[in-house]
């Protein structure tokens, strides 16, 4: 299926369409580069989102500057629960203005900490965008995917399958669709600067299959989360970013 980016009404960033819930993934325009912010104590999802207009405020931007959250979740989702979560989600979304007509911008990472796994979804980190002080246009974050095309459980791929094949199979399929996300954004895959990886399990060649079609990871490595995705029954999941500067809050 062909993918193509939206330009956002901004003009500061484009991005991939998705599911109600987050795009699948935010690029720089020309003139305008990303800063992650990372909380240094996690916050509730609500307040986390409150603290972030006091943070855009000081910084004298508009909310609008945020492009894309990292959450994390105490427990995996029933495919149901999760949407009753994502439109808790989406109107703190909808309530900042965030939402392009009913098209949701923002990017999203929502996964399970195996260890020391929150109370209650928190917010980790989010993207907010900026004046370059360079050229710009080369930022870039792709949202979290899962080893399926579709928020239904006979959409996963190897389904049930934790042996080396059934997870092979599993990276595999996540590794191209970050492949997909980043290209229709419009930057070569081998330009993530960061690559996170979140699964509970050990992946047979993970490495090497990462280094030969995410070539970047032979120069910057990549990160390993013991983490689950936000959903039962899946197994592996990942995304990739390319950030300009980080901040500690």
């Amino acid at each position: 299926m062909s993918r193509s980016a939206t330009l956002h009404s901004s003009g500061k960033y484009r991005f991939l369409a998705d599911i109600s819930a987050y795009s699948a993934g935010v690029a720089t325009e020309p003139g305008h580069e990303l800063i992650g912010v990372h909380f240094d104590e996690p916050l509730a999802v609500a307040a986390a989102f409150s603290r972030l207009d006091e943070e855009c405020a000081e910084r004298g931007v508009p909310i609008q500057a945020l492009v894309a959250v990292a959450l994390r979740s105490p427990l995996p989702f029933e495919f149901g629960t999760f949407d009753d979560f994502n439109r808790e989600y989406r109107k703190l979304l909808a309530d900042r203005g965030l939402l392009e007509d009913d098209t949701n911008p923002i990017a999203r990472t929502n996964v399970v900490p195996v260890l020391g796994a929150p109370r209650e979804p928190v917010l980790l980190s989010a993207f907010l965008v900026r004046e370059a002080t360079g050229d710009g246009g080369t930022d870039f974050v792709v949202s979290g995917g899962a080893e399926l095309d579709d928020l239904r459980a006979d959409a996963i791929v190897a389904r049930g399958d934790i042996s080396s094949h059934g997870l092979e199979r599993k990276a595999a399929h996540v590794i191209e669709e970050m492949r997909s996300r980043s290209a229709a954004l419009g930057h070569d895959p081998q330009a993530a600067t960061e690559v996170n990886v979140y699964t509970a399990h050990e992946v047979p060649g993970l490495t090497d299959v990462l280094v030969a079609r995410l070539p970047g990871v032979a120069g910057h490595g990549f990160r390993r989360w013991i983490a689950r995705p936000p959903v039962t029954e899946l197994e592996f999941e990942m995304d990739i970013r390319r950030v300009t500067a980080w901040q500690v809050l």
